[in-house]
């Protein structure tokens, strides 16, 4: 199911059309969107709290490789796993205050996805009309 989320992650909608930045910090936003739009998904469903903490599990086991795959030593990667950690249930939680009213939500966004930078207002409106659409493709039972 993880490896479904970054695949769908790294569709060239995002950094085009949604002009999200194709950096490492674009993919991670928009990585941690879909972790919480699947997180909210099961939620809905019902009876899902251990493929959530196993999802969640899998983005931070995510970052941990990543990291190491990138060159970081032993020493730096715990700390800037925390760091990233912090700042994926922090999007968690705003995301999850504001997702049912789009101008909130689109604050939350422009403040986690594009970082403050300026972002066009089409561009904007088309990632808060996939979140409001995007329905993940995994079978719950």
């Amino acid at each position: 199911m993880y490896i479904a989320l970054v695949q769908q992650s790294r569709k060239p909608f995002f950094y085009t059309g949604a002009e999200v930045s194709d950096t490492l910090d674009g993919r991670f936003e928009i990585i941690v969107l879909h972790v919480f739009l699947t997180l909210r998904f099961l939620k809905e469903q019902g009876g899902q709290e251990e493929l959530s903490r196993l999802l969640q599990e899998c983005l931070f086991d995510d970052m941990d490789r990543s990291l190491r795959e990138m060159g970081v030593g032993d020493m730096g990667v715990a700390k800037r796993v925390g760091k990233m950690s912090k700042a994926a249930f922090g999007r968690f939680e705003v995301y999850t205050a504001t997702f049912g009213d789009d101008a909130a939500f689109a604050e939350a966004l422009k403040r986690n996805v594009w970082r403050g930078k300026e972002v066009s207002a089409p561009a904007v409106a088309l990632l808060v009309d996939y979140a409001r659409k995007y329905v993940p493709e995994i079978p719950v039972h």
